[in-house]
């Protein structure tokens, strides 16, 4: 910028960076008080800004569910202290008509002690005097089905397969012991010795996405035209120290992709927590999780899927625990199951789903539930033939349908789903951010300074002494 008279020399009149000279400058202390407050803050607001800057935030979204023809997997883990295994049935319910009875694939039940121990199978049960005995009768025995509508073999050659018969025909399996290969096989000595006994089911199952319900009932069910009934007799039969009830302790229970539960072994986490173990955390380099930290014995919930862990989704029925005394009762869940997605930085996708619920529960005894809202006794002849209410103990509640003792999971699949998408700040941004704390607090403070100097030297301050140091002219902030 020479006096030639250049280009640039001209263009000095629009210079935003004008400056004063060295000699003219007002400094004081007050200007190097807000100096140094200036750059405390602007140090303190970077750093903030750099932590934003590398964290990772998580936006959601809702968007409508376009997946089609999907099943979603549900997997469970209930244990039932006062209900054999060889009466409980599992069995699903949708709107669209399927119907899946007593289902044993991918879920099994482990007997139970009275105390709750696991009983290791032996060779001495039902199953195996089956297999011996037809060693013994030989490839031509055919066994009758006593009125039963047989299987396509025509015949029944043991007690399983009468019992089966039974259930197709619509019959109740009452007297085994008029029944041969149910006498040959020791059949109700058996049973007799498994009607103390409680039984954990554990495993998955596949359910198409509509509304349904998945059902934990006494004895076998059978379809009767549209109606789907269960066999009762022999649950509702046991008395004193066979008394059943069903009552229960969930110790896991979420819905999933079919390959989100492949790599747990539910029977074997529900073992090790019996026995006061650790369980490895589902999460790599998490310390492990043990019973002391998760609750008290079986009630504690069992953990969920590695990728529910790793998202730190909650199932809100692990670790429920329900109890009740008396054998006709009925505990029904209301869920609501909505489809989650979560997008990783990485591109990864990882689908699971949550789900939230309602119970409810209900009396199925008609005596027992009018007395108790007549203030009578159950036993009073004048509460006969009365409908069921619920356990509000009002009369005026009623029920449109007959109730079956049990565990109900009706479950409602949402249309929407829920998108979780993890983006990172720019490094644009953080720039952008960090020119706009420098220039703004810079900016203020000298907004705040002038007005300060100003307001003093009005007040014929500017040449006193003492205060906060104006007179010291050793140089001026602005």
């Amino acid at each position: 910028m020479g006096k030639g008279g250049g280009v640039f020399t001209r263009l000095r009149g629009i210079d935003a960076f004008g400056r004063t000279m060295d000699d003219v400058r007002i400094r004081t202390s007050t200007g190097a008080f807000l100096t140094f407050l200036s750059a405390i803050l602007i140090l303190l607001l970077t750093i903030t800004e750099y932590r934003d800057y590398r964290r990772v935030q998580v936006k959601s979204s809702l968007v409508v569910d376009l997946s089609r023809g999907e099943r979603l997997t549900a997997n469970l883990n209930i244990t039932f202290p006062r209900v054999p295994c060889y009466l409980l049935s599992l069995d699903i319910m949708d709107i669209s008509g399927e119907t899946q009875t007593d289902i044993h694939q991918d879920v099994q039940r482990t007997r139970l002690t009275a105390a709750g121990d696991v009983i290791e199978e032996g060779s001495r049960n039902a199953q195996g005097e089956a297999a011996r005995l037809a060693v013994t009768r030989g490839k031509g025995y055919c066994g009758s089905c006593y009125g039963g509508e047989p299987p396509a073999s025509g015949c029944c050659n043991n007690c399983d397969e009468v019992r089966e018969s039974y259930v197709r025909r619509g019959w109740s399996f009452t007297d085994p012991d008029h029944i041969d290969q149910c006498i040959q096989e020791h059949w109700s000595d058996k049973i007799r010795e498994q009607n103390t006994e409680g039984c954990n089911v554990a495993g998955k199952i596949h359910v198409n996405k509509v509304v349904g319900n998945f059902h934990l009932s006494p004895g076998r069910a059978f379809q009767k035209n549209t109606i789907h009934t269960h066999d009762v007799v022999p649950y509702l039969a046991g008395k004193g120290a066979s008394h059943h009830d069903f009552g229960h302790t969930v110790h896991a229970f979420g819905f999933g992709s079919a390959e989100e539960f492949d790599t747990i072994d539910w029977v074997h986490n529900f073992r090790v927590l019996k026995q006061g173990g650790k369980l490895p955390s589902p999460v790599k380099g998490k310390s492990e999780l043990t019973v002391a930290a998760r609750g008290k014995g079986s009630d504690a919930g069992i953990p969920g899927s590695p990728v529910k862990a790793r998202l730190g989704v909650i199932d809100p029925l692990a670790g429920v625990k329900a109890h009740t005394e008396t054998s006709n009762y009925m505990f029904q869940y209301f869920l609501k199951v909505v489809p989650t997605e979560y997008r990783t930085l990485s591109g990864e996708e990882l689908k699971t789903h949550q789900y939230s619920i309602t119970s409810y529960e209900r009396d199925l005894d008609p005596a027992h539930n009018a007395a108790a809202a007549a203030g009578l006794s159950p036993n009073s002849p004048s509460n006969q033939n009365q409908q069921a209410t619920s356990k509000t103990g009002h009369a005026q509640v009623q029920h449109g349908f007959i109730g079956v003792p049990g565990v109900f999971f009706n479950y409602e699949i949402s249309a929407l789903k829920v998108v979780q998408q993890e983006n990172k700040p720019s490094l644009g941004h953080f720039l952008t951010n960090l020119c706009a704390i420098v220039g703004g607090i810079l900016t203020v403070f000298g907004i705040v300074d002038s007005l300060l100097y100003k307001s003093f030297v009005e007040d014929g301050h500017e040449s006193g002494t003492g205060g906060l140091g104006f007179a010291r002219q050793s140089g001026k902030f602005l």
